[in-house]
């Protein structure tokens, strides 16, 4: 697995659209994902923008909540297809014994 290539892949995609925003369209034109050394899986992840998938794949958080945004899901979409993967957690104040 190649995470690091996935990793830069990611934040590269994700950039690219922050720079050239202006251009109209989604700003990735001309973004070639074939440099990065990426496995079958992490391509065919990264090119169907399946969010499960990349986190599954070892995506950190952070990366995926700006390339969920980039890619235009809303929060509680990619909050929907994340939840199957999380734990319930409980919490309690400190002053709850």
């Amino acid at each position: 697995m190649s995470s690091y290539q996935l990793h830069r892949c990611v934040y590269d995609w994700v950039r690219a659209g922050e720079v050239n925003s202006g251009e109209g369209g989604d700003g990735r034109v001309g973004f070639d994902d074939s440099v990065y050394e990426l496995t079958d899986d992490e391509r065919k992840a990264f090119e169907a923008r399946d969010v499960a998938g990349l986190y599954q794949l070892g995506l950190h958080e952070v990366l995926l909540n700006r390339f969920c945004r980039a890619a235009g899901f809303a929060r509680d979409d990619y909050r929907r297809l994340l939840e199957p993967f999380g734990e319930k957690e409980e919490r309690k104040g400190r002053w709850q014994r």
